[in-house]
Order: structure tokens, then sequence, then C-alpha cells
């Protein structure tokens, strides 16, 4: 009898974790075993594919892909490893994989040092390997996690480059000793900061005086490769305000070194930041640059800051006003040899016309548009606090108790039949198993309540989140309510009311409205935002040219 020769694909894989048992693991020794096994049983090795350095929690891998692709295709009938870790080390998919992907393809796969053969049906000891194969990356992760706490706890830099003021000792690259040459550039920017300056500002004054950036230092050094870069001389010069914050706020200018700012989360491969209380400081590991107070003087100063008009005042309005077109922050300045305090678009302001209108708005229409506004906001609420969030409710469209019921009412009928088609996914796959549904039906049927597993998860995920909301919505409201009834008797306002009150205020254009030059002020308050009927139009102050030159605009729109 002559016996078919099935084709072969042979799979290695190795990581840098298991690289450290040696040559047992090696690819070369993987290769020469499967090729042995594949001559002894009469398999034909079609083509080998193999991943040198890819964790068995990634299954990205190119030649996996590769595989996987050549098995859509119908180029390879079996496929061989050395034992079940080699395909991977997370157990839901590797049993994915070998128990779902290959059966349906008609794969025939072998786990040599597992004796798992998918043709036998005794298999029953896959997935407990499955199990321990995750288990020994998670172990393997946690180790490697204890490691780094620990010599993060023992105070040494582990960062690939060295940041702006230190350099890496010559003697210990886990020591950071002051850079003369940087160093200054640092203290710099803390004594300016101390001093009431901005990252922005400080970006500005650097690149005009023309102090070399923190990326050029690096590849001048060799540190990084910024080659694309500084093909621009000038990109020397080029600093990112985001550095410079960054800079303010590192307690690593303080002579400690923070670690384990970061956590990658296991088999995710995401990276989070790691809350304060989790990040590991080691006191006095290095030379300060800067003292405790100037540290502490300069990210004051940072927190407190706002934004100075060109003649130095301080707006109460500052960092709430934007533009209703652009939404760019407004500045203010003077109109008319500063007769008028005002508002302008800051896209105007620097780009022109041809980018946006200056919607301009006078200080006082605005001041008394936005007081008005919390009068008749707080005097609601002070007066009936139910009447006042029912109002709100409405406003945000989640008044609808009926409408509640009903999303209520499908989500557990969506979550029911969502249970039940596992159900029958589960069922399906073991009757294909057993013979006791063709392959035909298992596909059909197999698609069908994917498709309606599919819709049922994107139903059930849209009804929560509209029973979420609407929970949260009344529960902001409630805050509003608490927060704005303390204001019913203003008279007026100033920074820390519209901070805690407002979170954002958007000025339209000028408008003619009945011969009337007009504007639309959209308050967003903390909690609700823009409420419908809160839209002030404030009349704009204006005379002599300006005022012609308005109307004909008002005519022509």
């Amino acid at each position: 009898m002559i016996q078919t020769l099935r084709r072969t694909a042979l799979y290695a894989r190795l990581s840098k974790d298991d690289d450290v048992q040696g040559d047992s693991e090696s690819i070369k020794t993987q290769k020469a075993m499967l090729s042995q096994y594949a001559a002894e049983h009469g398999f034909l090795i079609t083509d080998t594919y193999v991943d040198d350095g890819y964790s068995g929690l990634n299954f990205d891998r190119p030649d996996f892909q590769r595989m996987l692709a050549d098995i859509e295709d119908g180029k390879i009938d079996v496929v061989i490893t050395k034992d079940l870790s080699r395909l991977g080390r997370d157990h839901l998919k590797v049993g994915f994989y070998t128990e779902i992907f290959f059966p349906t393809k008609r794969i025939r796969y072998i786990a040599v040092n597992d004796g798992v053969d998918t043709q036998n049906s005794n298999n029953d000891i896959a997935a407990l390997k499955n199990v321990m194969n995750e288990f020994y990356s998670r172990d393997n992760s946690r180790k490697i996690r204890s490691s780094i706490k620990a010599r993060a706890k023992a105070g040494l830099y582990r960062s690939a480059f060295s940041p702006l003021g230190y350099r890496k000792s010559p003697d210990n690259k886990n020591k950071l000793i002051v850079d003369e040459e940087t160093a200054p550039i640092v203290r710099n920017i803390f004594e300016l900061a101390a001093d009431g300056w901005g990252a922005h500002r400080i970006r500005t004054h650097f690149e005009k005086t023309g102090v070399p950036a923190p990326s050029w230092f690096l590849h001048q050094r060799g540190e990084k490769d910024y080659s694309k870069r500084f093909e621009n001389p000038q990109n020397k010069y080029l600093w990112s305000h985001t550095v410079i914050s960054n800079i303010i706020k590192n307690r690593l200018y303080l002579g400690h070194t923070v670690m384990c700012k970061t956590e990658t989360l296991f088999k995710v491969g995401m990276s989070v930041r790691n809350p304060e209380e989790k990040q590991i400081i080691s006191l006095n590991t290095h030379e300060a640059l800067v003292s405790q107070e100037i540290f502490d003087h300069a990210n004051d100063k940072i927190k407190s800051r706002k934004r100075e008009d060109n003649s130095g005042n301080v707006s109460i309005f500052s960092g709430l006003i934007k533009c209703g077109t652009c939404g760019k922050a407004m500045s203010q300045r003077y109109w008319t040899n500063k007769r008028h305090k005002i508002f302008m678009c800051g896209t105007y302001a620097g780009f022109g016309k041809d980018k946006c209108t200056d919607h301009r708005v006078f200080y006082d229409d605005l001041y008394n548009a936005v007081l008005e506004d919390i009068r008749a906001c707080a005097g609601m609420t002070f007066a009936d606090r139910e009447k006042a969030a029912a109002y709100v409710s409405k406003q945000k469209g989640k008044s609808n108790t009926r409408q509640e019921q009903s999303a209520t009412i499908k989500l557990k009928a969506a979550e029911k039949r969502l249970t039940d088609l596992n159900r029958l996914v589960d069922k399906l796959y073991e009757d294909f198993i057993s013979g006791r549904v063709t392959e035909a039906n298992f596909g059909r049927l197999l698609a069908k309540y994917q498709q309606e597993q599919t819709d049922s998860e994107q139903q059930i995920t849209a009804l929560r989140n509209a029973l979420k909301e609407k929970s949260e919505t009344e529960s902001n409201i409630i805050s509003w309510v608490d927060l704005v009834s303390k204001y019913h008797n203003i008279q007026t306002l100033t920074a820390e009311i519209l901070n805690e009150l407002i979170c954002r205020i958007e000025v339209h254009d000028r408008q003619i409205n009945n011969g009337e030059l007009q504007q639309t002020v959209d308050i967003h308050y903390r909690f609700v935002g823009l409420l419908k009927g809160t839209v002030y139009p404030a009349k704009v102050l204006s005379n002599g040219a300006q005022q012609q030159r308005d109307k004909e605009k008002g005519k022509k729109s």
C-alpha cells in the first residue's frame, strides 16, 4: 500500500528567555530534531518557519504569520513543533490554534516532546501543558520585575540615555555625574521658571538665544542618531515645551533617582504609568543640580501661572475663553488706543483673517453676560432644586424614564441571547469533533452564530454605555445643582469663582440681529457642559469706522 506524503511545516521559535537554557532550546537543535522526526515518520517537509528572538506571548511573529497564511492558501497539511511552548505561551491563544483553527483547516498538529498529536483523541494533557507554559512566562515576568525593582531600590540609574545636565559615569553606567556643559542649561530653566516664566516662553527664549536642544547633545555624543533631524542646522535650537515642562517636574534634578514610573501589563504588552506611590524613589544617589527651595518655587509658579495680556495684566477669564470657530484661546488686549479692553482670537492675531476672524468681544460685555447667566442658573437652583435638576436633565436629553426601562429590558435579553449563543458554539464544536455535524454544516452554522455573537456584543456595549451615561449624567446634575446654588447672591466675578463653576467659554463671531450687532457666548459649566437656553447674546460695543464695517459685514452675511 502506497502512503501519501503529507505536506509538512516545521516551526521553531526561540525567545531571549529560552536562550538562557542553552543549546537544547536553540533554533539549530530544534530544526535538526524536527527534520529527523519528519524523516522517520514519512512527512514531506515543504517549508521550515523560524522566529528567533520572539516571546511566546507574541503571536504577531513574522514566520508564524507566514505559516498561517500558507495554511489559509492550502499549502500545508501538517504542522510540527518541538513542544507546545514553541507554538506559544498564552494558553488561551494556543488552545484556539490547536482546538479550533487547526481542526477547522484540517491541519494535523504534532508537538513531539509533549506527545500531542491532533490525529489522536487522547490529547487531554495538552490543556494542562498550555497552562504550565503560560505560568512559565508569567513566572519569568515576575522575576524580571523583581530584578528591576531591586536595582531601582539600590538607586541604580537604568535608562538608555543620559538626562540633560548629567552623563553616565565612565566607571559605572548606572551612576550619574554632572555634565558641566549642559548642567547650566538645566539650572537656567529652573531659575526662569521660578521667576514666573512658562515653558513656552522659555522655549522661545532658548531658540532666540541659540541654546542647543537636548536631542542635539545626544546626537553629538553618539548616544542617539538624529541625522535626519539635523540636516537643517537650525533644528539644533528647536526645543519642545513638553521637554522643558518635564525637566521642571523631574525630581532627578534634586539628586534623587526615580524608577518604575511605568509598568508593562503581562500578555497585553501595553505600558501604563504607575501612580506616585508605586514609583521607587532612591534619595541622594547623585549630585543635585537645583536646591529643594528652587525646585518647589519653580513648580509652584508653573502651577499657579496665569496668562498675561500685552500690558502685563492677568484676566479673570484666563484659560477659559476660547474662539467659537477654531477653538483656540482668545488673548486679552486693548483696542483703539487702549480705550477698550477686549479679547481676540489667537489664530486671527497670529495668522490673520485667512485662518479665522477676530471674534472680538469686549471685556465688559463678556463679564456682564457670564455674570447674568450664573445668576440665572444659581437663582433657579436655589429656588427649586428638583425643578432645576429636571430642567437640566431635559436639556441634556436624559429625562425619558420609559426609554431607560426599555433599554434595561433589551440589555437583559441581549445578554441572555449571547450566553445561549456561546453555549451553542461550544456544542457545535463538540458535535463537529465527534462527527455528528458535517464540515459544511459546521462552517455554515459557525459563521451564522459568530455573526450573531458580534451583533449581540455590539448591542450590549451600546446599551450599557447608554445606561451608564444616564446614571453619570444624573449624578453630575446633582453635583452641578449643589455647586451653582451657592452663588445665588453673587455680585462680582473672580477667577476663583469662574474656575470653580465653568470649564470653557466659547465666543462666536458677531452677527446682525434685528438691526443690532450681537454676539453669542456659549458657557460650558462643570458637570453639565453647555445648557440649551443659557446661550447669551452679548451686544458688542462698536463705534465709528469699525461699527460701519461690522454693519456692512452683517448685511453681506
